[in-house]
């Protein structure tokens, strides 16, 4: 019973945080996406919802969003499948090779973009933003992807060899379904991941980049520059909405790709 009440305490520090940083904020967001005006705090209902969709440039954040997290994600994930297979084939006793690869996740967003910046000055925006994604993110999805290979029971991969399985029907028959579990989650980190991209489009474009990157989250701090907090906290509400019920859907597929194993 002490050792609980003492877990219980070491604990409240971080539910305290996590109350004041997180769930307080959100709670204000929702009671703003309700409100006329910030500042006179008078109830509009649904309205800040109905100018939302009836702007342009909200309508243009969520396809120019879509379009790239539909590109980025899926190439993300086979470009990482692909290079954990080809190391742990060709290179795995060398730990450079590795650590290139995980390199790019430990470096600050402004080192990542001033080497774009510095290699790729020609490439149009929309192209240059998803080179910095794979280059920035990728390094995680191979690790996780390579440590859940070389965990698989050698035993089975063996098996599937003497049955006349080659390398790539092993991989596709044997390895990935074994690794389903592992690659659900990182297909939601990579979603995640897509949606955190701002701040290298910030760093390489401004706050008012080319139309074709336009994404949510420069419409979110142009307006928030504007303190127009119940437009935002509108769009802010919609976004949590979806990601929340997006990341549920693959948490529940995760699951049961788990009990099948």
């Amino acid at each position: 019973m002490k050792a609980k009440k003492r877990e219980i305490l070491l604990l409240l520090p971080s539910l305290a945080g996590f109350c004041f940083f997180y769930m307080a904020p959100f709670f204000r967001s929702l009671y703003y996406a309700f409100l006329d005006n910030a500042f006179s705090e008078k109830f509009a209902l649904f309205g800040n919802f109905k100018s939302l969709f009836a702007s342009e440039y909200f309508r243009l954040a969520i396809k120019n969003t879509f379009i790239f997290t539909i590109i980025s994600v899926p190439l993300i994930m086979l470009a990482s499948v692909t290079a954990a297979f080809l190391i742990a084939e060709c290179a795995l006793k060398i730990p450079f090779v590795r650590k290139a690869f995980f390199l790019p996740v430990l470096l600050p967003s402004a080192t990542v973009v001033a080497m774009m910046q510095a290699f790729f000055l020609e490439v149009p925006p929309f192209p240059s933003l998803l080179l910095v994604y794979l280059w920035k993110y990728m390094g995680l999805i191979v690790m996780l992807t390579l440590t859940s290979f070389t965990s698989l029971n050698g035993e089975m991969l063996e098996a599937a060899r003497i049955d006349g399985a080659g390398k790539l029907r092993t991989v596709i028959s044997v390895c990935l379904p074994n690794m389903t579990p592992t690659l659900l989650f990182s297909l939601i980190l990579s979603f995640v991941n897509s949606l955190k991209i701002y701040r290298e489009s910030f760093l390489l474009y401004g706050n008012y980049p080319d139309e074709s990157i336009y994404m949510l989250q420069n419409y979110l701090n142009n307006h928030f520059d504007k303190l127009n907090y119940q437009n935002i906290s509108a769009a802010a509400i919609l976004i949590f909405a979806a990601v929340y019920i997006i990341v549920v859907i693959l948490l529940a597929i995760e699951k049961k790709a788990g009990e099948h194993l």
